[in-house]
C-alpha cells in the first residue's frame, strides 16, 4: 500500500481488484449524471481479501481516516461465495469498519431482488448488460458467438486443468477487440463509452447497495 496515501472522503469504497474499482467509478459517475446526491466517496483497490484484512488493521492510521463514517466493501463471489462471505464478516468486525456509522458489502455478480446471492465475477453481470449496439451492423449475436468459440478453442489447448478463471472476462475483451469502437478498450473506458445498459435489471441491487451511502436510503436496506 502507498505509504503516501491519505483519505479524503467520508465515504470509502473499497474494491477487490482495480477493474471492479475502475468500474464502479464509471457507474458512480453515472448516478451523479442522474441527479443522485451520495457523500464525498472515494475509492481504494485492496487486491485481495486477504490483503483487506491487512488493510482493516492499518485504516486508522492513515492520515484522514477519522472523517469517514461510511464503507462499502465489494467482492467477487467467484465460485465460493459463503466463504468470502465469511471472511468479509469477519473483517466487517473489525475495529475501524465496527465503529463506523455504516457499513456494508456486496459480491458480484450480484442478485435478482428478491432471490439469493449469485456466484461468479462483475463480467458476468456485464456481460448480461452489454448493449446490442456495441456491435456494428446488428451483428451482436454472431459476434458473441464467434468470441465463445474463440476461447473455446483456447481452453482445449490449455486442457481441462487450466481453464479459464473469470471466463466472462475474457469474453468481454474478445468481444471488445472484433468491434471498432471498444478494441482495445478495459472495461471501464467500454463502460464510459456506453457499452453497458446501467438500466439493466442486473443493477437494480447494486444501485440500491450504493445509495444506502446517503442517510436517507439508510434505514430501507
Amino acid at each position: 500500500m502507498n505509504k503516501q496515501l491519505t483519505i479524503n472522503g467520508e465515504a470509502l469504497l473499497l474494491c477487490e481488484r482495480l477493474e471492479m474499482a475502475q468500474f464502479v467509478h464509471v457507474y458512480l459517475q453515472y448516478l451523479f449524471r442522474q441527479g443522485i446526491s451520495l457523500p464525498t466517496v472515494q475509492l481504494l483497490n485492496y487486491r485481495s481479501l486477504q490483503q483487506l484484512e491487512g488493510l482493516a488493521k492499518r485504516l486508522s492510521n492513515i492520515p484522514g481516516s477519522k472523517q469517514v463514517q461510511r464503507v462499502l466493501i465489494f467482492a467477487d463471489a467467484q465460485n465460493d461465495l459463503e466463504n468470502r462471505r465469511n471472511k468479509v464478516l469477519d473483517m466487517r468486525s473489525s475495529d475501524f469498519f465496527r465503529t463506523r456509522d455504516y457499513c456494508a458489502h456486496f459480491f458480484f455478480p450480484g442478485r435478482i431482488a428478491g432471490r439469493r446471492w449469485l456466484g461468479g465475477y462483475l463480467e458476468d453481470l456485464l456481460v448480461e448488460a452489454l448493449k446490442r449496439d456495441t456491435a456494428e451492423h446488428g451483428d451482436f449475436i454472431n459476434m458473441k458467438n464467434i468470441a465463445r468459440e474463440y476461447l473455446m478453442c483456447v481452453e482445449n489447448n490449455r486442457g481441462i486443468d487450466h481453464r479459464l478463471s473469470n471466463y466472462n472476462r475474457h469474453l468481454l475483451y474478445t468481444y471488445f477487440a472484433g468491434t471498432e469502437k471498444f478494441v482495445g478498450c478495459t472495461i471501464a473506458e467500454a463502460a464510459k463509452l456506453g457499452a453497458f445498459d446501467f438500466e439493466h435489471v442486473g443493477f437494480v441491487e447494486l444501485k440500491k447497495f450504493i445509495l444506502g451511502l446517503g442517510k436517507e436510503y439508510r434505514g430501507k436496506l
